[in-house]
């Protein structure tokens, strides 16, 4: 049995209190009220667990106070016995529709891709406390007659009087097979929220992937953004190099009229980022909260294996969206610079020492070094390393558990902001420009969780601060 804190869990990402987490859900701030609900398999810490795969739910007045509400509803209903995936939340009046899809898996011989599966959108209404009926208003017939049985992850937002949803779709291709089959969104319109009416389908015209997961739909500072997880790209030197991606593309045209599809950019390029979705909060920001994970990951994560620890993965901090220099920042929300404390200022070539294994990080690269290179270690195995215009994010097997390396190339790096939290890291290059998530696994030692962050910066100013402990997992460590 694992004796003390447990040094992996994290003291400012949340996590589930034991149990598998995944996607985030149905996020949404309601009468002051932030909610976070997420993919959650409470009896299991691993894969298999996701046979009862269901939603969880966080809620607080701050997005640093929120408290576990339990589980809104079980997979129990005909219409989700295998499972309610992913969906989304709209606040309409006194009360929250959250959408997400049914799971169901019919008996008999199938391949649950072009038969045997039945994903029906769902629609629950609630007052953040108490949760409704089910009442399901799309099932496989509504769908495009060429669409495979995997439709799922509504995200539902509205436009003048009029409500949309956009779903994720595998195409099936001439040879039904991952290598013809292709990515798509379907949008839908509903003037009530309960009857929905197919407006349109959208793809690229080269395709793009076999399968698109997790979709997204909004705008930011005029510019319209459709947010997807494509399955089955081709891995590049620089990109793509994950199983599975997670990006937006840039829309041109009209919601209801013809629109095409531009410039994908990764949202996050680090080796555990997933299924992010966004939200306007009451203060008009649009958030964007993603899964620390990966689904069908290669990955050994030792948190699932031993049951001592009983849980595995976290969400990310919440980041706030900003658009500059013709794309989406992304920057933890200043809230989180709350939770700093024991402010440090370290000289190239030294050290901090982080008790509890949380700290933030700020690097200021300054005009004069010739050399522009430069290099940070966290704890005893993941080096971030910078030289002649190529990021570095590397792991030693012992801390990575089969992450290795990921590269950028990112031709000048005036600014990094690093957030380590026990188990994870979230490196911001240039203000948000790019960022690169990752979980990590240090020897931690029993007792003390000491960490040890080194810099060899040359020419840079280094600020570094401890963190101390969200509230909501105060409650769990």
């Amino acid at each position: 049995m694992l004796k003390g804190r447990d040094g992996w869990r994290q003291r400012f990402h949340l996590m589930p209190p034991e149990g598998w987490l995944n996607d985030p859900n149905g996020l949404c701030q309601f009468q002051g009220i932030y909610h976070v609900f997420f993919q959650y398999s409470p009896n299991e810490p691993g894969p298999d667990g996701r046979k009862a795969r269901t939603w969880g739910h966080y809620a607080g007045e701050d997005l640093l106070h929120l408290k576990f509400c339990g589980v809104p509803f079980w997979p129990e209903d005909p219409v989700d016995r295998d499972g309610c995936y992913s969906g989304s939340a709209l606040v309409q009046g006194e009360e929250v529709m959250l959408y997400y899809t049914g799971n169901v898996k019919q008996p008999g011989d199938h391949d649950y891709t072009y038969s045997g599966r039945e994903a029906n959108e769902i629609l629950v209404k609630t007052d953040g406390k108490t949760f409704g009926f089910k009442q399901t208003v799309l099932v496989n017939s509504d769908y495009p007659k060429d669409c495979t049985c995997h439709v799922r992850d509504p995200k539902v937002w509205q436009e003048g009087n009029s409500l949309y949803m956009v779903l994720g779709a595998r195409v099936a291709g001439p040879d039904r097979n991952a290598q013809t089959d292709y990515g798509e969104a379907l949008f839908y319109r509903s003037e009530d929220g309960l009857h929905w009416t197919l407006m349109k389908t959208l793809t690229t015209p080269e395709r793009f992937g076999y399968m698109w997961e997790c979709p997204d739909y909004f705008e930011i500072d005029g510019h319209k953004v459709l947010g997807i997880c494509p399955q089955g790209l081709e891995a590049e030197e620089f990109r793509y190099q994950n199983i599975y991606q997670a990006g937006y593309w840039l829309v041109d045209g009209e919601l209801e009229g013809e629109q095409v599809l531009h410039d994908f950019t990764e949202w996050d390029y680090g080796f555990d980022f997933y299924a992010p979705q966004t939200f306007v909060d009451e203060s008009g920001r649009r958030l964007l909260i993603g899964w620390v994970g990966m689904p069908d990951e290669p990955y050994k994560n030792p948190t699932a294996s031993l049951a001592a620890r009983s849980w595995e993965n976290c969400l990310t901090v919440p980041r706030e969206l900003t658009w500059e220099n013709g794309r989406i920042y992304q920057n933890p929300v200043p809230e989180m610079k709350e939770l700093r404390y024991d402010e440090t200022h370290i000289f190239p070539d030294q050290e901090m020492i982080l008790p509890d294994g949380a700290g933030d990080f700020e690097i200021s690269f300054l005009e004069g070094d010739e050399e522009e290179k430069w290099e940070v270690v966290i704890g005893d195995g993941l080096t971030l390393t910078y030289d002649e215009g190529i990021f570095r994010m590397e792991l030693t097997e012992a801390v990575g558990c089969g992450r290795t390396i990921r590269r950028l190339q990112v031709p000048d790096i005036q600014f990094m902001r690093i957030l380590v939290d026990c188990s994870v890291a979230e490196i911001y290059l240039n203000d948000g420009e790019l960022v690169l998530t990752t979980r990590f696994y240090p020897a931690y030692d029993k007792e003390s969780h000491d960490l040890r962050v080194s810099f060899r910066c040359g020419n840079a100013a280094i600020t570094g601060w401890k963190m101390s402990c969200m509230q909501t997992n105060k409650e769990l460590i």
